[in-house]
């Protein structure tokens, strides 16, 4: 029976000014900021690899600097007949866009009674459409808002509000609160800044699998996909824009672990929408119950799909290609799931956004080689694996508060850290984990907390993806309330270089 990891098993935190800059061995190192860009200090080495990443607030754009420039200004318009268009669309995406095209034009581009009857058509699809599957008006505030699902701290008000990892390379793209995105990559001085007319409110940004170059950004608009020419300036890169009628704001984009599949979603719509981009169409899939959806995730093999409602229900979605995509429907005792994420062998880890919360692990992989009689371990149920209730860790007449509710959770790809960023703390909790057969967890165990200088909270957080299973090296990435970006290495041993001068006088006199 796995025990049940609490706060409370944690070695308690150190309380100076210095902050957690790395854990190397079990042991964790602080360093004051004088001396954090000190390449003699142990833990410099692990970082060569990685941009160094740091984001001011008077580098944001104001009113006056903030004129985009898009493709669409660096060539002429091609101006097309109303009726060609009209059967262009027609061809393409079939009546209900002819009908919304139509309504959305000058009564006298295509007759006033063509227009009339448009517009009249074009309600009534709206007031259907609306009325089974959208809600119509998202609060701004507390359960179901922008605010509310996505997973960074202070998203309104945060200095940097998402980051994402290249799979494949050591590049890192930022999100300010100005709906900029940044592009640093290890190696390259010229740092691409993109910037779209449609690029506000930005929640959630993902790398394209097995592309190098490809963005996708989830905004209020829609979905853009950047494509990016990295070390140029940012007028060469450029964005398509995917949106769908009632399918905003979209607030999470993941793409398949392949590369050719797109999914978005957003707290407003029911739907999610599968996009095939070389095709620039999207495949709406409905289901009804759970209200609007607030995230996705895809497992590492692609076989599975977890979507996450704003209510108590989510799906887990079976997207093998033997058979057709069909859903298992979860639900949770209380509010809504608030994080998931997948590890290696189809293993997921969720919570609630209930405070305390508590991390569950559903295994699905089938063994599909045992034929023995089914036993009641063999049943998928959700299993507690780690309690994050509130704990108070007191020096002097100090203290500090780690726990909570979950605002974010990342599992590094190899599967043996988790990280766990929080509402209200201002540390980060990082556990150990092993998986053993059948994607079950067998075994957690305290990491470490980290915590920033003072004054700092952390906003978001991403584990750097290009990292093997059997390395000894793995790295979280953390932005700070400051702007800072911090990558933090967690080594489980180090290689220290032979330096025994014996040794090579040995091999000297043989």
């Amino acid at each position: 029976m796995l025990k049940i990891l609490s706060l409370r098993d944690f070695d308690a935190p150190s309380f100076d000014e210095s902050a957690t800059v790395a854990f190397i061995e079990n042991n964790l190192h602080y360093c004051d900021y004088q001396n954090l860009q000190d390449e003699l200090q142990p833990f410099s080495r692990y970082l060569r690899k990685y941009p160094e990443v740091s984001i001011a607030s008077d580098i944001l754009a104001t009113r006056e600097t903030s004129r985009t420039v898009c493709a669409d200004d660096l060539f002429l318009p091609v101006h097309d007949s109303i009726f060609k268009r009209l059967a262009s669309i027609w061809r393409e995406k079939g009546v209900a866009e002819v009908i919304c095209l139509t309504a959305s034009a000058e009564p006298e581009e295509v007759t006033t009674a063509l227009h009339w009857i448009a517009t009249r058509l074009k309600w009534a699809l709206d007031l259907m459409e609306k009325g089974i599957y959208h809600r119509e008006i998202l609060p701004t505030s507390g359960s179901g808002s922008v605010v509310d699902v996505v997973q960074t701290r202070d998203w309104e008000i945060s200095l940097i509000r998402c980051i994402a990892w290249h799979p494949h390379c050591a590049r890192l793209a930022v999100v300010t609160r100005d709906d900029r995105i940044r592009i640093f990559s290890q190696g390259i001085k010229v740092v691409p800044i993109l910037r779209h007319s449609a690029q506000k409110s930005v929640c959630c940004i993902s790398w394209r699998p097995l592309a190098g170059k490809e963005l996708a950004v989830a905004c209020h608009a829609g979905v853009l996909v950047w494509t990016i020419e990295v070390g140029a300036s940012s007028s060469l890169s450029h964005a398509v824009l995917l949106k769908q009628r009632n399918h905003v704001p979209v607030t999470h984009v993941t793409w398949h672990p392949q590369g050719d599949l797109l999914v978005s979603c957003s707290p407003a719509d029911t739907s999610m929408m599968i996009w095939d981009t070389s095709r620039k169409e999207g495949v709406p899939l409905r289901r009804v119950g759970g209200g609007g959806l607030c995230f996705t995730r895809w497992s590492s093999c692609g076989s599975r799909l977890f979507s996450a409602t704003c209510r108590n229900i989510f799906r887990v979605w079976n997207t093998g290609v033997a058979t057709a995509w069909h859903a298992d429907k979860w639900t949770v005792p209380n509010g809504r799931v608030a994080v998931a994420c997948f590890g290696p062998n189809l293993t997921l880890l969720f919570a609630s956004n209930e405070d305390p919360a508590t991390i569950f692990s559903l295994p699905l992989q089938e063994n599909i080689f045992d034929v023995k009689k089914p036993s009641l371990d063999d049943v998928k149920i959700a299993v507690p694996v780690i309690d994050l209730t509130k704990v108070n860790f007191a020096c002097d007449d100090d203290y500090v508060t780690v726990g909570g509710r979950i605002i974010a959770m990342e599992w590094d790809p190899t599967g043996r850290y988790l990280a766990i960023l929080f509402q209200t703390s201002p540390w980060i909790a990082v556990i150990k984990t092993k998986i053993g057969n059948l994607s079950r967890i067998v075994d957690v165990q305290p990491g470490c907390l980290i915590k920033g200088y003072c004054g700092e909270l952390p906003t978001c957080i991403h584990f750097y993806q290009e990292c093997q299973r059997d390395s000894n090296v793995v790295c979280l990435t953390i932005a700070w309330s400051s702007g800072r970006i911090q990558h933090f290495p967690i080594v489980e041993k180090e290689n220290i270089p032979i330096t025994d001068t014996s040794i090579y006088c040995n091999v000297r006199f043989l």
